[in-house]
């Protein structure tokens, strides 16, 4: 599933990213079973797959993660528009082998080095995710990036580059598990019937536009409501007001391009909505108690230490 194919230029020699996307993937080849873990981005219509012993019923616009841990067949589709990633976890990190992303200590091992827990695949009790339009939206356009990377390959960078748009998938994909709180999500759900629509709507709209200059005044008015209701509702659920949030989601991303990618400073800080270098810096410091150079030597050492 993950070999290399005419689809990629391979300017790089010897760059293997195992990693692979299909744009409106048909689903007709889904042989994954101890080769990949696999990402379906379902943006229009529904789908039946047999996963396993367990028949999965997904109607749009969903997520669909599975592991590598289970043969998967597609039953029946209507009217299906799907987005495909099929990647091994050490895309994301050398480290993130089968055996251990699925191994007892691997929670622990993750909270050391911030490692990502890949709950939505290995959890086993909801691997079907709801979206909203906004949601929608972000996956569309970080798909449309890692495609840009891995077609093109516009510099020595893509293989990073890539990586830290998958990243950004990852971490919306587990905010997402984090607000289904626990329920396995069948197809006749919707993410607006969840608790807190609003909030999920003020969360999804300020992750989606982390990196442009957005205001409390766009917040609110992406989610009608007014100021005091949001900044209520911010305050009980994280502890911080949205423009906090906002803040705080910029450094959570930024920190993981520190740690898994070799992309410039420069870059990282534009990518997550910081005007300049010295404003990303200021910030960071602020917040982490040293400078993002310093954070991303030590996170280094600290993987080759313990690994």
């Amino acid at each position: 599933m993950l070999a290399q194919t005419d689809d990629y230029k391979q300017r790089y020699v010897g760059k293997y990213l195992p990693v692979k996307c299909i744009e409106n993937d048909p689903l007709d080849d889904l042989d994954i079973k101890n080769n990949c873990f696999a990402l379906l981005i379902i943006h229009e219509g529904s789908v039946s797959l047999q996963v396993g012993e367990r028949i999965l019923n997904a109607m749009s616009p969903c997520l669909i993660c599975l592991d590598e841990t289970k043969e998967v067949k597609l039953r029946r589709k209507r009217h299906l528009v799907c987005d495909s990633i099929y990647f091994h976890p050490t895309f994301l990190n050398i480290n993130m082998t089968f055996d251990r992303v699925h191994s007892p200590n691997y929670e622990a091992l993750a909270n050391i080095h911030d490692l990502f827990l890949l709950s939505p695949f290995t959890g086993g009790r909801r691997p079907i995710l709801p979206m909203l339009d906004e949601n929608q939206t972000t996956m569309r356009f970080l798909f449309s990036k890692i495609m840009t990377e891995l077609n093109e390959q516009p510099d020595w960078y893509y293989p990073c580059r890539s990586r830290s748009y998958f990243i950004e998938i990852m971490i919306l994909l587990e905010r997402i598990y984090d607000f289904v709180g626990g329920r396995y999500v069948e197809v006749t759900e919707k993410a607006e019937e969840f608790e807190n629509p609003n909030l999920q709507k003020a969360v999804a709209f300020i992750e989606a536009h982390h990196s442009e200059n957005i205001t409390l005044q766009d917040i609110v008015k992406a989610c009608s409501v007014n100021h005091s209701t949001m900044t209520k509702l911010f305050k009980e659920e994280f502890g911080l007001t949205p423009i906090a949030y906002l803040w705080d989601y910029r450094i959570t991303v930024s920190k993981k391009l520190l740690e898994f990618t070799n992309l410039p400073v420069k870059e990282i800080a534009t990518r997550c909505g910081f005007k300049t270098v010295q404003h990303f810096s200021r910030k960071f410091e602020e917040q982490m108690g040293i400078s993002p150079a310093v954070f991303r030597t030590q996170a280094l050492a600290r993987r080759r230490a313990s690994f």
